[in-house]
C-alpha cells in the first residue's frame, strides 16, 4: 500500500479528516477505561510520556522519542500503530497515512497560504468542534485535562525547510547518527530531528507553533502529516545509504537505554514481545512512499 502527498489525493485527504475525527470522539472510538477521551487522546499521551523518560534519568536531553538514536523509529512505529487505529474506524484495511511535503510548500510565496490551510483540509480542526483534551502540566510529568481549542500560529516564528537543504542532507550525510548520541552530533537522525544544522524537523513545528511546539504536539492532526514526510526523508535516506547501519548496536552503553537497536521501545500496546529499532529498519514492510524524487 502507498502512502502519498495529501495535497495530490484528494480522496484520502477526505478519508483521513474522516478517520480523524472518529477517533477523536469518545462516542465513537473511546479510550477505555477513560471518562471523556478517546484513542486519538491516547496517542497525545503516549507521545508526552516518552518524553517524560529520560535516558539516563539524570538528564533530560535525550528521551524514549526525541534527542537521540530512537528519533526515528519510534515515530514510524506509533505512525503504523496510528494508521491501524484510522483503518479500523474507516473500514478500509488499504488506507494508508499522508504525508505533508513541507519543503515545497516552502517554495510558495507565502507558504502559509498553502491549500494544506484551507478549511477542507487541516481548517477542519480549528474552532470549536476540535478540543484540546490533554496539555503539558507545569507540576507534573502527567498531562493536564483541559477542553479547549486547538492553538496555532502558523508562519510567526521561523521558516520551512528548503527543497535544496533536504537533497542535500539525503545525499551528504552518511553516517546514521554518532557518539555521545545526542543533540549535538552531525549525524543524519541529528540533522534530520534538527538540533544542529538547518533544524529539518524542529523548525516545522515552531513555524506552526501553538499546540505544536509542546510535548503533546499530537494534539494537532499536523503532526502525523509531519513526521510521515520526516519518515519518507529517512526512507529516501535508506535508499541513498543502503549500507549506512542502525547506530548504536546493542554493546552500546545502557545509558542509551530505549535507543539501542534492540531495546524495547516505550508503548502502552501489547504485542506478546518487545518492538525495537531493528524492527522499524525497513519501511517497506508496511507501506511505500509514492516518490523519492523530489528528495534524491
Amino acid at each position: 500500500m502507498i502512502r502519498s502527498n495529501i495535497l495530490n489525493n484528494q480522496t484520502a485527504a477526505e478519508q483521513f479528516i474522516l478517520g480523524v475525527n472518529r477517533m477523536k470522539d469518545p462516542d465513537i472510538m473511546p479510550w477505555p477505561g477513560q471518562a471523556n477521551l478517546s484513542m486519538y487522546d491516547f496517542f497525545v499521551l503516549w507521545h508526552h510520556r516518552a518524553m517524560m523518560l529520560s535516558t539516563p534519568p539524570s538528564q533530560r536531553d535525550r528521551n524514549a522519542a526525541h534527542t537521540g538514536p530512537v528519533f526515528l523509529p519510534w515515530p514510524h512505529y506509533m505512525l503504523i500503530m496510528f494508521e491501524f487505529f484510522l483503518r479500523d474506524t474507516l473500514g478500509d484495511q488499504n488506507f494508508r497515512l499522508l504525508y505533508w511535503d513541507w519543503a515545497g510548500d516552502a517554495e510558495l510565496p507565502q507558504p502559509f497560504a498553502s491549500p494544506l490551510w484551507n478549511d477542507d483540509i487541516l481548517g477542519q480542526f480549528t474552532g470549536p468542534d476540535w478540543r484540546v483534551r490533554l496539555e503539558p502540566n507545569p507540576t507534573g510529568s502527567n498531562p493536564q485535562v483541559t477542553n479547549r481549542e486547538l492553538r496555532r500560529s502558523i508562519g510567526m516564528s521561523g521558516r520551512l525547510p528548503q527543497r535544496s537543504e533536504v537533497r542535500t542532507l539525503i545525499r551528504d550525510t552518511v553516517v546514521y547518527d554518532l557518539a555521545p548520541y545526542d543533540r549535538s552530533v552531525g549525524g543524519f537522525r541529528n540533522l534530520l530531528e534538527g538540533w544542529v544544522g538547518v533544524g529539518h524537523h524542529n523548525i516545522v513545528h515552531v513555524w506552526i507553533g501553538g499546540d505544536m511546539t509542546v510535548s503533546t504536539s499530537p494534539n494537532d492532526p499536523v503532526f502525523f502529516l509531519h513526521h510521515c514526510n520526516v519518515d519518507r526523508i529517512w526512507a529516501a535516506w535508506q535508499q541513498q545509504h543502503p549500507t549506512s547501519p542502525y547506530l548504536p548496536q546493542q554493546d552500546a552503553s545502557d545509558n542509551l537505554l530505549f535507543h539501542r537497536i534492540d531495546d524495547a521501545m516505550h508503548t502502552f500496546f501489547e504485542h506478546g514481545s518487545d518492538i525495537t529499532p531493528r524492527m522499524m529498519l525497513d519501511t517497506n514492510t508496511w507501506y511505500q512512499y509514492d516518490t523519492f524524487v523530489d528528495l534524491l
